[in-house]
């Protein structure tokens, strides 16, 4: 008790769970907190005093299972090992923490989710700077990047990871980050099962980073990687390499290089647009079905899956690169046969990167090695398929400037990568039996034929009753004693049995062990010898087998840095191949990119949606940043080009499902896919903005105004004439003055910011704009009126419109008929009532900010009525009626 008392103080923010024989016990509140949690017997152990102390405990083989349960309920977990035998120990057997288990430091399999990342984050202020730093210690990724605070925080939202260090809790330091843990954490956040750890506010200091992370890299300067100076997000990466170091209490072999990431390299997406396009997630279940993942996730890996996913939360700006990957998808999609090839290969592969991370802080299971060796064989195979592709030239696009010799194929490149291990495979597969065990304890590790002596003690057991037999062949011919017998029992082992009839006949050597009433049992060396080594031989054996798969996974150990490029190209060609193969089969093309800023959609389709819909989905054109379509004597008038559409029409129309497509498929070219559209062209866009949806935050005092109103200023605050900007029914929040208002202010921002910008809304007030503005488009999403009946026709069609048909809507919902009949009454009288307010004029010298408010959208005809009667036609020459008249035809857009 007193070794428990003592590690549990060495981590008291952690559940212990303490090894003694066959159990791993937890005491006092742990011990409530494991029953409580586990759904295990609550017991006492003993007593001190009169008070017992509480005890519950596991299995020490269903530690895996029960580990899950603990870490996804949000705990850490210290666990305490016996680091000697207990036969040879004197006293009590000694133990140590060999390991702390967080949410962000997993490993094993069994308690990762196979196609997404595990991250463990650091945040780092130094003044107005902010410096992130990022690891998933199951493959050794280790990346850094400074960014401002609310930049911070959408890079946190993509990135999910389970765990972030943050300094410990001190008046001059929280002030930083109660904002941000806030906005993060807790029920209805962003993250809410994120885990913060707080970590001493000294570990953060810029003089102790560049020593830490030298220490562990084993270099001199950190100049090789990049870093000439040490910033915040280096001082944020020192944090966590000590925080590994005491969590995991091993070597972090795997853990070989840091990489800069700057944002200035991918599209901007911020948390709201991130959650509100459903790109990993449902808005509604928080599930990957029905995401943008969930639609279009074809890999055969794990490797694969988490790639893909890096790659649709950081898509490409720069088209060079965009490009690269089209064009491994245009060679891949040349043979369709060898693409199933290499897809069947890939099916096979083990998840090489955890593999090598486990070897990197020494896990790696013998069955993991074994696998590893079997993926490297399939991998030289799948170097074999590709080399075909090789030789092919790559597909470019026709606007594609640069000439096929200055872009290095991407296939090649990555083909490359998967040659240089042939020697390690066979290595792998000779040395190691084909079904070794989970552990090292069982035996049957090694494969035979590989080590002499250990196939001569397995020998010894596999062998024992031939050696028996053959030597009680040779004592009953150096005796002449015919009956002699050798015989094993429990109690006193092997023997030698001799009648009294022949007691005469005994050698000299044979020493007497036992008497029976017929007959007595003797020993010999050489029987005491075979004893020794049969009843040893499983243990020694066993032992030769550890010391040798130690040796081998050392080996091993020598070639992470090659495992990890190779996975990091199998990973890269399984998105390639899998967007080829959802290319192929959901009828993609490749997107052409333009060096303009506009963008150009023929039949595009939603990637989510027309997989559950199918033949039903019903594809629309989208055209932002150009000319109006109009006639050749119009485009003279006007030739801006037309960067904001105004969409309106009902509700349940589609709306909302052509904006998010359209942003989707911007998302999904610059991360290099092909697009579900018959064609497309586009300039890459720096940044997405969604405003979509509406929600109160009632955990933070925020109403839905609230909410529609910061993501409202986030956008005309960031967004630049580069950037995709989707809004959907802005202004709800409030009452239908100001809402109409607001958005008209936003959008004349909108079309001065000129970026492309989609406005679904069902203020109709605002199709105005487009006679008043340079730049809009008004489109409606076009319906059919039958007997009384709306059809919804989900197409978007060019012009506005006047009518939201709410009362149909809500017939198709389920209101009852009696409500739906008297909202229609209402509809007309108001209506007539509102239009009527808009065309009186308003005589009285004392004007309201009510009448105000009313007549602040008026028909400009109602404006050109109120001149007309203040005109005198006896005093108008007829060169100012004709100019009056033609000023009225052109604001009536005639």
């Amino acid at each position: 008790m007193r070794q428990y008392v003592d590690q549990k103080a060495s981590a008291p923010d952690a559940l212990l769970l303490f090894r003694m024989g066959d159990f791993y016990e937890t005491f006092y509140e742990d011990a409530e907190t494991a029953a409580r949690v586990l759904g295990i017997a609550l017991t006492s152990r003993s007593k001190a005093g009169d008070v017992p102390i509480p005890l519950a405990g596991i299995p020490h083989h269903a530690l895996e299972s029960y580990l899950i349960k603990l870490v996804h309920a949000g705990f850490k977990v210290a666990i305490s090992e016996q680091v000697e035998d207990p036969r040879q120990a004197k006293g009590v057997v000694k133990r140590e923490i060999v390991r702390i288990v967080t949410p962000g430091t997993l490993t094993e399999d069994a308690l990762l989710e196979q196609r997404v990342d595990n991250y463990l984050a650091c945040v780092c202020r130094q003044g107005d700077a902010c410096g992130l730093a990022f690891i998933e210690l199951s493959t050794g990724a280790f990346w850094v990047q400074m960014t401002g605070q609310q930049d911070l925080i959408n890079e946190l939202v993509r990135l999910s990871p389970a765990e972030l260090l943050l300094p410990e809790m001190r008046i001059d330091v929280e002030e930083r980050f109660s904002g941000m843990v806030a906005e993060l954490t807790g029920p209805g956040r962003a993250i809410p099962d994120l885990l913060i750890t707080r970590r001493p506010a000294h570990l953060f200091d810029t003089y102790q980073a560049s020593e830490r992370l030298q220490k562990h890299f084993g270099v001199a300067t950190l100049e090789g990687f990049g870093f000439r100076q040490i910033d915040a997000s280096l001082c944020a990466a020192a944090v966590i390499i000590d925080y590994l170091a005491e969590t995991q209490k091993t070597s972090l072999h795997h853990i070989i290089t840091l990489r800069r990431r700057s944002p200035q390299t991918y599209v901007s997406i911020d948390q709201s647009t991130w959650r509100s396009l459903e790109i990993e997630r449902t808005l509604r279940s928080g599930t990957t079905t029905g995401s943008l993942v969930g639609a279009i996730d074809r890999t055969s890996t794990a490797m694969g899956a988490r790639c893909l996913r890096r790659w649709l939360s950081a898509p490409l700006r720069d088209a060079n690169a965009i490009r690269q990957r089209q064009d491994a998808i245009a060679q891949l999609l040349t043979d369709p046969h060898q693409l199933g090839a290499i897809r069947t290969e890939q099916s096979k592969l083990a998840d090489i990167e955890r593999i090598t991370a486990r070897l990197g802080v020494g896990r790696a299971s013998p069955r993991d090695l074994v696998a590893l060796g079997n993926t490297l064989l399939a991998v030289e195979r799948i170097a074999h398929l590709l080399d075909d592709y090789k030789r092919q030239p790559a597909h470019l696009a026709a606007s594609h400037e640069s000439s096929s010799n200055e872009l290095v194929s991407f296939l090649a490149v990555r083909c490359d990568a998967l040659c240089g291990l042939t020697d390690l495979a066979a290595f792998l597969t000779t040395s190691l039996a084909p079904n070794a065990p989970l552990t090292l304890n069982d035996g049957g590790i090694i494969a035979i034929g590989y080590d002499d002596e250990l196939d001569r003690l397995r020998s010894i057991g596999t062998n024992g009753q031939q050696w028996l037999a053959e030597y009680q062949a040779r004592e009953i011919e150096r005796t002449n004693i015919p009956s002699l017998k050798v015989g094993f029992n429990q109690v006193f082992g092997y023997y030698i049995e001799i009648t009294h009839t022949h007691h005469d006949r005994v050698p000299p050597d044979y020493v007497r062990k036992q008497t029976l009433k017929n007959a007595e049992r003797y020993i010999t060396d050489e029987l005491k010898k075979h004893e020794t080594e049969v009843l040893t031989a499983r243990d020694r054996a066993i032992a030769r087998e550890v010391e040798l798969f130690d040796i081998i996974r050392q080996h091993v150990i020598e070639q992470i840095p090659a495992l990890q490029a190779l996975a990091s190209a199998v990973a890269e060609i399984d998105v390639m191949a899998a967007l080829a193969y959802l290319a192929d089969a959901q009828r993609y093309v490749r997107p052409e990119l333009v060096d303009t800023p506009a963008m150009e959609i023929t039949n595009g389709r939603h990637p989510v949606l027309e997989q559950t819909l199918a033949e039903k989905f019903v594809p629309n054109d989208c055209r932002l940043g150009l000319p109006r379509e109009t006639s050749d004597a119009a485009k003279n008038a006007s030739a801006a080009n037309e960067t904001l559409v105004i969409l309106t029409g009902p509700n349940m129309a589609g709306k909302s499902t052509y904006i998010r497509q359209t942003a989707l498929l911007a998302l999904l070219a610059q991360t290099g896919s092909y697009v579900p559209a018959d064609a497309m062209r586009f300039g890459p866009v720096d940044a997405i903005f969604a405003r979509v949806g509406a929600s109160d935050e009632i955990s933070r005092g925020q109403s839905t105004f609230m909410v529609e109103m910061t993501e409202a200023a986030n956008i005309l605050n960031n967004a630049t004439e580069h950037s995709l900007v989707i809004i959907d029914e802005l202004g709800r929040g409030t009452s239908t003055f100001d809402g109409l208002a607001l958005a008209w202010a936003i959008t004349e921002q909108l079309v001065a910011i000129r970026g492309r910008t989609l406005f679904a809304t069902h203020y109709h007030e605002l199709t105005q704009l487009e006679n008043l503005l340079t730049g809009i488009a008004n489109y409606n999403v076009a319906v059919r009126e039958w007997e009384d009946q709306v059809i919804f026709l989900h197409r978007i069609v060019r012009g506005g419109t006047d009518k939201s048909y709410g009362p149909h809507v809500a017939q198709l919902a389920g209101v009852p008929v009696e409500v739906i009949n008297r909202s229609r009454e209402l509809l007309v009288e108001l209506e007539s009532n509102f239009s009527a307010q808009r065309r009186a004029p308003v005589r009285s010298a004392k004007r309201t900010k009510k009448d105000d408010q009313l007549l602040l959208f008026t028909d400009p005809a109602d404006d050109i009525l109120e001149e007309m009667r203040k005109l005198d036609p006896n005093n108008m020459t007829p060169i100012q009626a004709l100019e009056a008249i033609t000023s009225w035809r052109k604001r009536l857009g005639r």
